[in-house]
């Protein structure tokens, strides 16, 4: 049986990212946005990338909506904080059949993760006015980043082409859409980050990294691809 994927304009991401993954082409159908999932797609691997998409972009919106301070990297680190648990609820709430609105999941059936994320972002706008001292933020960052959940044992930020950026274990530059080094950091969240130094390193770049990822850094010498 074919299974029915579609959403109005709000998570046109998340289709995307599915059409790529499945190789499955999208449709647009008046004002929303359709795919078709063939049988033999594997149901466990389909539950997999609804998953991840519930706890990265659902979450994000959800946190951007509610949250009262304009800070994508904070925004960014509570994404990742506590995904293993928002994982599990996610996979118990979503039950799939021949049609899935991604729209309507969010709007209705992801309550009981919304109410997880609203406890983060009552505690965030509690606390807004002292979060708008930088010392204070940056150690928010530091406490989330120092508990979120790790994505990869290891990173390396090293020049590539003149400009900074997150590579694997390889030293592979890391397939990201972020293109600032913090947020592609915050988004691979490895164990442990090595920084290779060299002349096009920026020295302000290895200051805000060893800042905001404490206890985690290695510093190497003249890596550059």
């Amino acid at each position: 049986m074919i299974m029915e994927i579609s959403t109005d304009e709000r998570f046109l991401e998340c289709l995307r990212y599915l059409a790529a993954k499945l190789k499955q082409p999208l449709q647009k159908v008046s004002d929303r946005y359709l795919l078709l999932v063939p049988p033999t797609i594997d149901t466990y691997y389909l539950t997999d990338l609804l998953v991840y998409q519930i706890v990265t972009v659902m979450k994000a919106r959800y946190l951007q909506d509610k949250i009262k301070i304009n800070r994508t990297l904070l925004i960014k680190i509570l994404v990742n904080y506590d995904k293993k648990t928002d994982m599990v609820i996610a996979t118990a709430l979503l039950k799939l059949g021949s049609v899935l609105l991604l729209d309507a999941l969010y709007d209705f059936g992801i309550s009981k993760l919304k109410y997880r994320w609203d406890e983060v972002a009552q505690l965030v706008n509690e606390n807004r006015a002292q979060l708008t001292q930088k010392p204070l933020y940056d150690e928010l960052l530091r406490f989330l980043i120092l508990n979120m959940d790790h994505k990869m044992k290891e990173a390396h930020v090293m020049v590539v082409n003149d400009c900074p950026a997150v590579c694997n274990s390889k030293l592979e530059p890391i397939k990201t859409d972020q293109t600032n080094v913090l947020d592609a950091l915050v988004e691979a969240a490895p164990r442990q980050i090595f920084i290779h130094i060299d002349q096009n390193m920026a020295p302000e770049t290895v200051k805000e990294i060893q800042q905001l990822f404490p206890n985690c850094i290695c510093i190497e010498y003249s890596a550059v691809l």
